[in-house]
């Protein structure tokens, strides 16, 4: 567990521009909701809380799309490698620094849903609920971003996790059953419909998305296993 904190660490000191520069913008979209609020109507608080919600999504979709190519670009992953550390060690390291940058993006969120939201409807608990919500689906994000990323060039890697995780979206349209099949649009639905007390997301499927990244987290392993990462990349 060490030398995966220890990845995790590295990957945000190595990431830690970007992820200021995002967690500034978090900040400052909820700050926005947060003084605004008396002037604005639910409806548009809550399309400001779902826009917040998916450019988490995208960070971590993104983060997990590029994170093996510039560890392997830069050969920093066989000075780690070569210190007896797994490659499942390593990929978990990577997803765990990504998820500890999503949780500060998601407690600044927290923070000023719980003085806003309060006024329009939304419980302190429903917000949190769907905050951890939003934690496990970005995990699930990076955790299919980066298995994408073994074998696919990371545009390519990014376009093939929409692919999967739209997909259930637009089958939804025929069985609304579809779209908890890979519970990520579900989240940023219930960002949408905040006020809302039933939704297609509830408690459950944090576990559901939880299972989903363990699986995908021990294909990518396996994967990479038998990667060559002694290639150099353009």
């Amino acid at each position: 567990m060490r030398a995966i904190w220890l990845i995790a660490r590295n990957f945000i000191r190595e990431q830690r521009w970007p992820i200021l520069i995002l967690l500034f913008w978090v900040a400052l979209l909820a700050a926005l909701s947060a003084f605004s609020s008396l002037r604005r109507s639910p409806e548009d608080l809550f399309v400001m809380y779902a826009q917040v919600a998916a450019y988490i999504l995208i960070f971590s979709l993104f983060f997990g799309a590029s994170a093996i190519r510039n560890e392997v670009k830069t050969k920093r992953i066989l000075a780690v490698l070569s210190k007896g550390i797994s490659r499942g060690q390593y990929l978990a390291g990577l997803l765990l620094g990504i998820v500890l940058a999503v949780l500060l993006y998601c407690f600044a969120l927290g923070i000023a849903g719980a003085w806003t939201l309060p006024h329009v409807g939304v419980s302190p608990a429903r917000l949190w609920l769907l905050l951890i919500g939003l934690l496990s689906a970005s995990l699930l994000t990076a955790a299919f971003a980066l298995f994408f990323s073994i074998f696919l060039h990371p545009l390519l890697a990014t376009s093939a996790t929409i692919f999967v995780l739209g997909a259930p979206m637009l089958l939804s349209f025929w069985n609304r059953s579809w779209e908890l099949l890979i519970p990520v649009y579900a989240v940023l639905e219930a960002f949408v419909n905040l006020s809302a007390r039933t939704g297609a997301f509830t408690g459950w499927l944090i576990g559901w998305s939880l299972m989903e990244t363990a699986i995908v987290l021990a294909l990518s392993a396996w994967l990479f296993a038998r990667k060559d990462i002694s290639v150099q990349v353009e």
